[in-house]
């Protein structure tokens, strides 16, 4: 009789512990909240496809540059020599939605920095090809929108001041290196040839991926 008690009390005591463990709205389905944090996201970088590598500093040497023919002895400048290409800027952008539930887009606006220094009447002639992305990383709407003939920094837009090169800018991972939107760099007479003055110059190119 003993025995048969306390096999009785342990099965008990299991089948009491089972219903503990459930509740009155224990169904054949049990779900739960997830929830997934996707911030906003706003990269920039410039690659030097020349280098290989992000882009240091650059030289365009106006010493030797001269048409040749009628204006050699002149002396007149070549301006379509004086050029860097293959520049590329790569971005990364993931874009919220504004209380109106439009999509939030970007832009990237660029400038010669405070503080630089730039020969007078020239400019900085930049100009943007079409945005190549990677396979998967966006759309043509979501890359943004180029400036066409690009800027004129310098002469046309002083230091300090913002130039719009790339608008509408939805989400988009343009991928790194030879992608995003490629870049040209040239110099260009913007006034008189009296302002030139001999010298070395210093200016910092500043690209900013900001919000509209």
């Amino acid at each position: 009789m003993k025995k048969s008690n306390l096999v009785i009390a342990f099965a008990l005591t299991l089948f009491s512990q089972g219903l503990m463990a459930q509740d009155n709205n224990d169904t054949n389905i049990a779900s739960h909240q997830l929830e997934v944090n996707v911030p906003e996201v706003a990269i920039l970088d410039i690659f030097d496809a020349n280098t290989g590598a992000e882009v240091g500093p650059l030289l365009i040497d106006m010493t030797n540059v001269s048409l040749v023919g009628t204006n050699a002895e002149a002396g007149l400048y070549a301006f379509q020599e004086l050029s860097y290409r293959n520049i590329f800027l790569n971005y990364t952008s993931v874009v919220g939605q504004a209380a109106s539930g439009f999509d939030v887009t970007r832009q990237i606006d660029v400038q010669f920095e405070n503080g630089s220094t730039f020969p007078a009447s020239m400019d900085l002639r930049i100009t943007p090809e079409t945005p190549v992305i990677i396979a998967n990383g966006g759309d043509a709407n979501s890359a943004g929108s180029v400036v066409a003939g690009g800027v004129a920094l310098g002469a046309s837009t002083p230091i300090g001041t913002d130039a719009l090169l790339v608008s509408s800018i939805e989400s988009v991972y343009t991928g790194d290196q030879n992608y995003g939107v490629k870049l040209t760099y040239t110099l260009e007479q913007n006034g008189n040839f009296s302002a030139y003055k001999a010298g070395l110059y210093f200016a910092t190119i500043k690209y900013t991926l900001s919000d509209l």
